[in-house]
């Protein structure tokens, strides 16, 4: 038997090991500043399955705030600890770090859920919970994985690196402290719910705020007022039509067959208060997605310029300049080449384990995968199983949880050597 069949064999066996890690995870509710009990559960785990060192921390924010990715709306990370575990190799081959986040989005109406959110219920072979596949079972499958490997007596000779990271959801401060505190590697994972698909790039984005001023006036006398929520449609038409710029200047293959690749959502309006009241304010709110190859800075000054090129074309708003703003959470674009050798390892482990070679894409999203090539010097895809996330009854199969666990023992065999 080859050592590969081994290890599929070994990881066959360990389903309800995987499956027990899964549910046990989703059972934290893990939302921003709820993170401890989870990581301790994690370091426990790392500690079982025989890594040389174990670091849990709670990151410095002052360190953060110097650096140029660094956002967060918390005043500090107590009770917020990232932890990694390392499995020294014996030499001679190349390091491999797997990043996965520990925290979740909050659970929204319990009521649009028919699982409780927290319960890690396992139904027909299907396992529900919020992180179920925005990642906690992608986790589970790590430990199956590196379980397997240690069952098999396999010696690594290069590191194996696990972060599990906090504020991923928010911003990216806990892969960032990992980056500041020295973690490395020749490359990396970052197992978001891609649905199998190979994601060596991932766009950014970003939020905005737009003001937009009119002036009051009675409604049976409107035409003394100036309404704010017509003037807002002038910016909508500028949104609109900065998105179609984006998307025909910004091109890339990895979002072929994509409508919208790079997209625009306004999200939120706001404006007015009284039915017979010429308003005198408009709010709007939204999310840009940032192609790979542009940064935030660059794409937030185009944006900025399309509205205020359209504005000036209306006489009022070009003496009463909309405010943009950009606020909140920000996540930066990033890509490795699609042909980097990391890239190839998960293909060739696919290939083997999948019955179809999965796709070579895009992200839709941002991810921690920024972070690591950026400011890590560790060239990173994104790639897991799973395709819900963020919605009422999250769900992963068990089946892909067990396939994606073969995976990741293959590319760690083929990566790190042995």
């Amino acid at each position: 038997m080859t050592l590969l069949k081994e290890l599929d064999t070994l990881i066959d066996s360990l389903e309800h090991v995987i499956v027990d890690h899964a549910v046990n995870l989703i059972r934290f509710p893990t939302t921003s500043k709820n993170e401890a009990g989870a990581q301790q559960y994690v370091k426990e785990v790392m500690t079982g399955l025989g890594c040389t060192t174990v670091d849990l921390w709670e990151p410095d924010i002052n360190l953060l705030k110097s650096h140029e990715a660094f956002v967060s709306s918390r005043s500090d990370f107590k009770g917020s600890p990232n932890v990694v575990g390392t499995w020294k190799g014996t030499g001679g081959g190349k390091s491999l770090i797997i990043n996965s986040h520990i925290d979740i989005v909050p659970e929204g109406s319990v009521d649009e859920w028919q699982y409780s959110p927290f319960g890690g219920d396992v139904d027909k072979g299907v396992i529900y919970g919020r992180g179920a596949s925005d990642m906690k079972a992608s986790k589970a499958a790590v430990f199956g994985a590196i379980q397997a490997l240690s069952q098999a007596g396999v010696q690594l000779k290069g590191d194996l690196i696990v972060q599990s990271v906090i504020e991923e959801e928010t911003g990216s401060a806990g892969s960032l402290a990992c980056a500041l505190k020295g973690y490395k590697a020749d490359a990396a994972i970052v197992p978001e719910p891609t649905g199998f698909n190979i994601c060596p790039a991932q766009q950014g984005s970003s939020w905005f705020r737009i003001d937009i001023r009119g002036k009051s006036a009675h409604a049976g006398q409107r035409y003394l007022g100036v309404s704010a929520i017509d003037k807002a449609i002038v910016v909508i038409d500028a949104l609109h039509e900065f998105e179609t710029f984006l998307n025909q200047t910004y091109t890339s293959s990895l979002y072929t067959g994509v409508p919208i690749p790079f997209s625009l959502n306004i999200g939120t309006i706001r404006g007015g208060d009284w039915a017979s009241t010429v308003p005198e304010k408009v709010t709007i709110e939204g999310r840009l997605g940032v192609p790979p190859g542009l940064s935030l800075k660059k794409a937030w000054q185009l944006l900025e310029d399309r509205v205020q090129q359209k504005v000036s074309q209306d006489p009022w708003l070009a003496r009463n300049r909309p405010v943009i703003e950009w606020f909140g959470a920000w996540w930066g674009p990033a890509e490795i080449d699609p042909d980097h050798p990391i890239v190839t390892s998960v293909r060739t482990a696919c290939e083997n384990t999948l019955s179809f070679s999965p796709d070579i894409k895009g992200t839709p999203w941002g991810t921690d995968a920024r972070i690591l090539t950026e400011f890590a010097d560790t060239p990173a895809l994104v790639f897991g199983p799973g395709t819900s996330a963020h919605c009422p009854d999250e769900f992963i199969p068990i089946k892909d949880l067990v396939m994606f666990a073969k995976i990741l023992a293959a590319v760690i065999v083929d990566w790190c050597g042995n």
